[in-house]
């Protein structure tokens, strides 16, 4: 509307100033009518008296009359003939001055610009841009681009985009554009300029009015600021209380020497570290510090990783969280603690940045495994904590992964367990069928599912604890417990809906965290050290008052989902492993029971072998193979996709290996390592997610050529990324 008013009050301007100059020939023209009608009467009337009275004097009055009007008409034309004259002679002298100040005003403005038709041709620049491009005589008919690196379809996309054109359309613009409103640019004088598009009309057409603003100081100022602004940095020490445990080392004298590293890289960058607990320390540097060790891809790991702790070969590791954004201090200090535990939750010896204007994080490292946590402490913890929240629920609902293995099924069973065990504490008074009721939510129709249903069906407890996650949804109340198990990712949750909807939410997990958890989980117990999350369930249950609750049938169900991670027992499994499976022997479970989980059919068996015989090696030590099934691919096929993955992993000299299969139009891409290899940052190249020495990926609508082109890329970067730390 603003828009609209300053045009009209232009146009009523522009008629005023013209209206100097005009000529008014309507009233000579109105007095010579007026006078030649009088004459004409006053004739007529004599001659009519004259033709009567015989009188032909008066003819010759009538002619006189007549002759007078024709003089006193010249006169009057004459006279406005000569002021219309002497008017556009003045008319003619204000335009000759209009132009010449015009001229005057284009060359001693201070604001350079330009006049751009819509092909990009230059019509015409003041002087303030000729003296900046060192023109000397005036410019036109040059190409915009000749000395403007800014396209003339970004005139037009910022003219679209700025507010004092969005009313009213005064040029009508693709409607393919887009860009931002500021158009920064760099002349020929090495400063940057801010160009401001405008736009008018002459003769119809359309032309830009370029105004070039000088923005060099101004983003000189912005550059050095975020060059200089703060950054906030946690820095932990992953393992080395764990190592000097083990090896014949004085940790004291190990942290002095840790801490001396760090001491001396903070000081490098002109910051400063403060330890505030053992072997934590906060450290304050600049952005620029921030980028030069981006560059650098934190070479700091490297030299804490070198260090020698008495004779063990095992390295010293370091997690970080820096955050590297706006605001104030506060909030730059929670966004490095939480980075910091995104860090460790995805298996620490690595640094995660929070960096301003970038969703998700930012990760560098991670390419060695961490030693064993002792989470004797943490499980027993995290065992109280879930145990009050579950006191005050109206139900519990527990969940894995889809297309559950016996790690997810067994560690829902176990915490099934601990949650009956704790609601029949609490609610012993009540009669059962007024208790709150725990149930797990999974697909029925899953074979693995089926396995392990038929080893609990002799325990009334389950006769109707599983349930669909349509069912699942319509017992949600505002007090419902939600107790996630094996799987930190949103996209295989079982029943995403319920993630959506529930607000008391645990997650229990074994896995790397992919990315920041999109709910604030009351209970976040994400050890990536353990071998499954039946592990972690176990524990919990172990160190809780509830230990001697475990039936033989569910701590079955538990060992295998252990044995199926460990592989038997032959990776990953560490002290505390053996320990849970102990505790695991003296509730009744049995490995000679568990292994008949694992038989498989002779369809399965000869479906593996064609698999494993299309393995190729690649750089040396990466086994890759791949199979395209002729018929419907099932939930069973991912399963002996993992199997082949694993069983590659025996051919000499390969450290880690991928095994895709084509299922419904995507690619299920299953990767293990025997811990050399981080699998899981190379599937996280795909999309993918899970630990560091088992991953997978599934790419959505791919051809198995375009995948397994998509996994060589991901090895290739992964190993020139990690080059750079075994050069160390």
């Amino acid at each position: 509307m603003k828009n609209k008013t300053a045009l009209q009050h232009k146009k009523t301007t522009q008629a005023k100033r013209y209206e100097r100059f005009r000529v008014d020939l309507s009233t000579p023209m109105i007095f010579c009518v007026a006078e030649a009608t009088l004459l004409f009467l006053m004739s007529f009337m004599i001659l009519i008296i004259g033709d009567i009275a015989t009188k032909k004097a008066y003819t010759s009055i009538a002619l006189a009359f007549l002759v007078f009007y024709i003089l006193s008409a010249g006169v009057i034309c004459l006279i406005f003939t000569v002021k219309a004259k002497k008017t556009n002679k003045a008319k003619l002298e204000a335009k000759q001055v209009e132009t010449e100040i015009y001229d005057m005003f284009r060359y001693i403005i201070d604001l350079p610009y330009a006049i751009v038709d819509r092909d990009g041709k230059v019509k015409i620049m003041n002087g303030a841009l000729q003296d900046i491009l060192g023109y000397k005589n005036a410019v036109s008919g040059i190409d915009f681009s000749e000395f403007c690196s800014i396209p003339i379809k970004a005139l037009a996309s910022a003219l679209k985009n700025r507010e004092d054109y969005q009313n009213e359309i005064i040029y009508d613009l693709p409607k393919d554009l887009s860009g931002s409103e500021t158009v920064i640019t760099r002349l020929s004088d090495g400063r940057r300029y801010e160009v401001i598009p405008y736009v008018f009309k002459i003769r119809s057409e359309n032309y830009y009015f370029t105004v070039f603003r000088d923005t060099e100081d101004l983003l000189a100022l912005a550059e050095r600021e975020e060059r200089e602004s703060t950054v906030v940095a946690y820095i932990l020490l992953d393992n080395l209380q764990e190592l000097t445990q083990y090896v014949r080392a004085d940790y004291r004298s190990a942290s002095t020497e840790v801490e001396n590293i760090l001491k001396s890289w903070v000081a490098e960058n002109n910051g400063f570290i403060r330890e505030y607990e053992n072997d934590k320390y906060v450290a304050v540097f600049s952005k620029q510090a921030l980028d030069k060790q981006m560059q650098n891809d934190f070479d700091i790991q490297h030299q804490i990783m070198s260090l020698k702790i008495g004779d063990n070969s095992f390295p010293v590791t370091v997690s970080m969280g820096i955050a590297a954004i706006s605001g104030s201090l506060r909030q730059k200090e929670k966004a490095a603690f939480d980075a910091l535990d995104i860090a460790i939750k995805r298996g620490g010896n690595q640094v995660a940045i929070k960096l301003e204007g970038k969703t998700g994080y930012l990760f560098y490292g991670g390419t060695h495994k961490t030693i064993e946590n002792n989470t004797a402490i943490v499980s027993r913890v995290s065992g109280e904590i879930l145990a009050d929240r579950i006191r005050s629920a109206s139900e519990v609902l527990i969940m894995g992964h889809a297309n559950p293995d016996f790690d997810s099924v067994g560690s829902c069973v176990g915490m099934a367990r601990f949650a009956t065990e704790v609601i029949n504490e609490e609610h012993g008074h009540q009669a059962p069928e007024k208790r709150p009721k725990v149930n797990i939510v999974i697909n029925k129709s899953n074979e693995t599912f089926k396995l392990c249903f038929e080893q609990l069906a002799s325990l009334d407890t389950y006769r109707d604890v599983f349930i669909s996650k349509e069912d699942a949804i319509d017992l949600i109340t505002s007090n419902t417990v939600l107790i996630i198990c094996d799987v930190n990712n949103s996209k295989i949750y079982e029943a995403p809906e319920l993630a959506e909807t529930v607000s008391n939410i645990a997650i229990i997990d074994h896995h790397r965290l992919t990315s920041a958890l999109t709910f604030d989980p009351f209970l976040q117990f994400v050890e990536t050290t353990k071998s499954s999350a039946s592990e972690i369930v176990a524990e919990i249950l172990l160190r809780s008052k509830y230990h001697e609750s475990l039936h033989k049938e569910e701590a079955e169900i538990l060992l295998s989902g252990i044995m199926l991670d460990t592989k038997n027992f032959t990776r990953n499994a560490g002290a505390q492993t053996f320990e849970i499976t102990h505790y695991l022997y003296t509730c009744g479970a049995h490995t000679g029971v568990v292994r008949e989980f694992f038989n498989e059919s002779l369809e399965e068996l000869m479906l593996t072998g064609e698999f494993e015989s299309k393995a190729r090696i690649y750089r040396d030590c990466v086994a890759i193979t791949w199979m395209a099934l002729d018929r419907p691919a099932t939930p069973e096929d991912r399963v002996i996709a993992a199997k082949v993955a694993d069983n590659l992993l025996r051919i000499k000299s390969v450290e880690a290996s991928f095994a895709l299969i084509q299922m419904d139009g995507d690619v299920v891409v299953s990767g293990r390592s025997k811990g050399e290899i981080n699998v899981q940052l190379i599937l996280e190249r795909l999309k993918g997610g899970g630990h560091f020495d088992i991953a997978g990926a599934q790419v959505k609508n791919a051809s198995l050529e375009r995948t397994g082109d998509m996994l060589k890329d991901a090895i290739d970067d992964y190993f020139e990324y990690d080059h750079k730390f075994r050069k160390n």
